[in-house]
């Protein structure tokens, strides 16, 4: 896959990203560097919009981000489902992760996420809400 570019953050922010409390400084580090997306990404964390399905027998995880419209599967440093990261980093290669991706990276970095127990039954009825490129 050509398009698949290094979609992980620097060891510096996830640094910054661990710290409890960030300053004005590290945001406007992340608002320089990541545009609207970081504040987009830092406001789906802060309202719980990040969810990590565990599913059982399997032992399954999965990442949810949940948009403006609806729900994206986000496969972390690789791939989102939303319109956005198809458009703008595999086809245009503008950006290396939508707003998704992002507020996953930090809601993990951060533990800021709802954690969902589930079964494998139900993830086969959830994959196909989420595998809908769009």
């Amino acid at each position: 896959m050509s398009w698949l570019r290094n979609m992980s953050l620097p060891l510096s922010e996830v640094k910054m990203l661990s710290r409890k409390d960030l300053t004005q400084k590290d945001i406007e580090y992340f608002r320089v560097k990541y545009g609207k997306r970081f504040v987009r990404a830092l406001r789906a964390v802060e309202e719980g919009k990040v969810k990590k399905y565990h599913f059982r027998p399997s032992g399954t995880t999965k990442w949810v981000v949940q948009g403006d419209t609806r729900a994206y599967l986000v496969s972390p440093e690789v791939f989102c489902t939303c319109r956005s990261f198809y458009q703008s980093a595999v086809i245009a290669r503008e950006i290396d992760m939508c707003y998704h991706m992002l507020a996953q990276r930090i809601a993990a970095i951060r533990s800021q996420y709802m954690a969902i127990e589930s079964s494998d039954a139900e993830r086969r009825r959830l994959y196909a809400q989420w595998r809908k490129v769009g």
